[in-house]
């Protein structure tokens, strides 16, 4: 039988590498701001304010990651190249972009609290 993952369980397993890979101290805060941030100031605010600190960057970087590999954009692999696609998107792939940086990021936040929580 084959074993098939949900795209939940995709962004899920995703997130738990990501965090494990990282020092939990450093992303803590801003992965727990990222979901709200990208409601509030749209995600192409938010990539560039992420892009524009050093200890946030490598959090956007795998956030494009993510979506470069769920969503099918071989064009995407840092925070650099999903501003680049953003700026030169039209809107249903905005949308699209959107959409899945929040529940990815929404995953990246619940796993630091769970993390943090231990």
């Amino acid at each position: 039988m084959t074993k098939i993952k949900t795209l939940e369980q995709d962004r899920l397993q995703n997130a738990w590498d990501f965090i494990n890979k990282n020092d939990i101290e450093k992303i803590e805060t801003p992965a727990k701001k990222l979901p709200a941030m990208i409601l509030t100031s749209g995600l192409g605010q938010t990539v560039a304010f992420y892009l524009s600190k050093k200890e946030t960057k490598k959090i956007i970087d795998n956030v494009a990651q993510h979506i470069s590999r769920v969503v099918g954009f071989d064009d995407i692999q840092c925070g650099e190249e999903l501003l680049e696609k953003i700026k030169n998107s039209d809107s249903e792939t905005y949308i699209l972009l959107s959409e899945e940086a929040l529940k990815y990021s929404t995953w990246l936040k619940r796993l630091v609290e769970a993390k943090t929580e231990e």
